[in-house]
């Protein structure tokens, strides 16, 4: 954890202060362990309760825990686009992009475990986000109910390797779910099933929607349902898309190296110039 505080680059001149947060929220969720509202992304206010992950990214992270994800949506979203957030936790990505496309925009978050739904719908309805629709559901790409396994930080569809406690869910199909509208940006970060729900989203795909994903593509987690960064790769492409990465410090998108997985961009093709322009236009704000 302190390499990661060290190294995280929205701590650059800021180290110092980001291991004083860190020491800080430790000893506040251990000796008082009261929620509490955080301020984050300037104006929003995020529940912090003791038991979250959330909070702590936040806090060791400079206010943007994930810094090139974050950082292209502040230089890309307009108001009046649209989101897409799977797999949306407590809502850190929820509320940014809230943030960035309101009033006129849309964003629609899905969550399965039923204490991050009620958190979410907390700082959702905190936060007065009208433009926030909750989804008491998992992304899929068969509809239907299914057993999802709790594990501390969220929940994922119960694979064979699987043990603990369960609860049923609901999955949905983003093709099936979402209104018939534009959409600027999706993310998933669903514990392996990103596959699954990207199949879920074909007809929209077929259509450029959304011109760009976020997407968390680990090998190991993408197993368990059949599926490796590989074959999203090849998919993906299929469909008119290419998986990159973002730098920040040059604005840029450049393509993701074969063996590269984790967090990535899949850029639609079709709508890379108009993404470029949107770059552009932020960089000469």
């Amino acid at each position: 954890m302190f390499r990661l505080i060290s190294n995280h680059p929205a701590n650059r001149g800021r180290r110092v202060r980001a291991f004083a947060g860190m020491a800080l929220w430790q000893g506040y969720k251990h000796l008082v362990g009261k929620a509490f509202n955080l301020k984050v992304y300037g104006d929003m206010r995020f529940r912090a309760y003791p038991d979250s992950t959330q909070v702590g990214r936040f806090i060791y992270f400079g206010g943007l825990p994930d810094y090139e994800a974050m950082t292209f949506m502040k230089r890309y979203l307009r108001p009046g686009d649209g989101f897409i957030d799977g797999g949306a936790n407590e809502g850190i990505f929820t509320l940014l992009a809230a943030q960035l496309v309101s009033p006129q925009g849309e964003v629609h978050a899905f969550e399965a475990h039923p204490v991050y739904v009620a958190r979410l719908r907390e700082n959702v309805e905190g936060n007065g986000l009208r433009c926030v629709s909750v989804h008491d559901a998992a992304v899929g790409e068969d509809p239907g109910t299914l057993p999802f396994v709790l594990r501390g930080t969220g929940s994922r569809i119960q694979t064979a390797q699987d043990v603990g406690e369960t609860h049923s869910a609901q999955v949905v199909r983003l093709d099936e779910v979402l209104p018939d509208r534009s959409w600027a940006m999706g993310k998933l970060d669903i514990e392996g099933a990103e596959h699954c729900a990207l199949r879920g989203a074909e007809k929209l795909m077929c259509r450029a929607e959304p011109a760009v994903w976020f997407l968390e593509l680990v090998d190991p987690f993408l197993a368990r349902f059949g599926s490796s960064v590989a074959e999203v790769r090849q998919w993906m492409g299929d469909r008119g898309y290419d998986l990159m990465q973002y730098e920040p410090e040059l604005n840029r998108f450049i393509p993701a190296l074969r063996d590269h997985g984790t967090d990535v961009f899949a850029v639609s093709r079709a709508r890379a110039a108009e993404i470029e322009a949107r770059l552009r236009d932020a960089a000469l704000a």
